[in-house]
C-alpha cells in the first residue's frame, strides 16, 4: 500500500504455541489476578500476537512462565485488543 508506514519496530514472525497466562488489572481500586489461556500466533523481539477468549483490554498486564526455561517469568502489557467473533486478537509488548 503506497504511503503506508509500518509502526512496528521489529518484524512479526508467524508462530504457533499454546499460552497459559495470568492477567493483572485494577477493578474498583483492587488489584485482580485472573488465569486464562490462549494461543501465540506471532512473535517479534518486542512482543507477541495472541488469540484468546478472555476480553483483554489495553493497559492490562499479562505474565506467563517461559516454556523452555522454567522459573523465567515473562511480563507484557496489552497494547491493543480487537474482538473477532468468539475470540480476541491481542497485541502484547514486553516490559
Amino acid at each position: 500500500m503506497e504511503g503506508f508506514k509500518e509502526k512496528r519496530m521489529h518484524e512479526r514472525v508467524p508462530y504457533s504455541a499454546p499460552l497459559q497466562f495470568t492477567i493483572l488489572f485494577m477493578q474498583s481500586s483492587e488489584l485482580k489476578r485472573v488465569d486464562s489461556n490462549g494461543e501465540i500466533i506471532d512473535t517479534s523481539l518486542s512482543g507477541l500476537g495472541i488469540r484468546t477468549e478472555f476480553p483483554l483490554e489495553a493497559g492490562h498486564i499479562v505474565e506467563w512462565e517461559d516454556q523452555h526455561q522454567k522459573g523465567n517469568l515473562h511480563i507484557a502489557m496489552v497494547r491493543w485488543s480487537q474482538r473477532l467473533d468468539n475470540h480476541y486478537r491481542v497485541g502484547l509488548k514486553f516490559v
